[in-house]
């Protein structure tokens, strides 16, 4: 039986990791977990009424992002997974995923230039594009300057990697990732 595969897409906030992975997941046919939609629902049921309080929604979408994928592992099922996985929290869950599970894992990590990143970011606050049970860090010196600092670190683990710049992301280029991704799926070992 053939290792099921994940393709995990992540990178900053406003890299475009949720646009490249709802069409990629639709041309692909692959189930899709996003974690920001995750809280958006929690969101939406529970309401938001303090930092502390989305921060806890925050924590809880994540337990449920990672119960959702190591269902699908049981099952056996391909799947996408999207959210801007920090290697700091996120290597133990994959290594703990990799004790448990056999899988095949390819990283896209969505990258766009600082002051590509920090307009889109500012932008959809402004028009109300991002959920407003989010925080808003659009004045938070630290989060800008990680923002400024480059691309999200890869998770360490054994897995295929795939760095993909979302400066100008066109159909065009969704359609080059699209192809990599097939490449992937379909090289099953026999």
């Amino acid at each position: 039986m053939n290792n099921p595969r994940i393709v995990l897409i992540t990178g900053h906030p406003s890299t475009g990791k949720t646009t490249l992975a709802e069409a990629l997941a639709q041309e692909l046919r692959l189930p899709l977990t996003c974690r920001d939609h995750l809280k958006e629902v929690l969101l939406d049921t529970l309401g938001c009424s303090t930092e502390e309080w989305s921060n806890r929604l925050s924590v809880a979408s994540w337990t449920l992002l990672y119960q959702q994928i190591e269902r699908l592992l049981a099952a056996g099922v391909d799947q996408m997974v999207e959210s801007n996985f920090d290697p700091k929290y996120a290597n133990a869950k994959w290594a703990r995923l990799r004790q448990h599970y056999s899988f095949d894992l390819l990283q896209l990590r969505c990258e766009t230039s600082p002051e590509v990143l920090i307009a889109r970011y500012r932008e959809r606050i402004a028009n109300g594009t991002r959920h407003p049970g989010h925080i808003d860090r659009s004045d938070d010196a630290a989060f800008l300057n990680i923002l400024r600092q480059g691309p999200m670190d890869w998770i360490d683990i054994e897995s295929e990697r795939l760095a993909v710049d979302t400066n100008r992301l066109n159909p065009e280029d969704y359609a080059t990732v699209a192809m990599a991704v097939r490449r992937f799926m379909s090289c099953r070992e026999d």
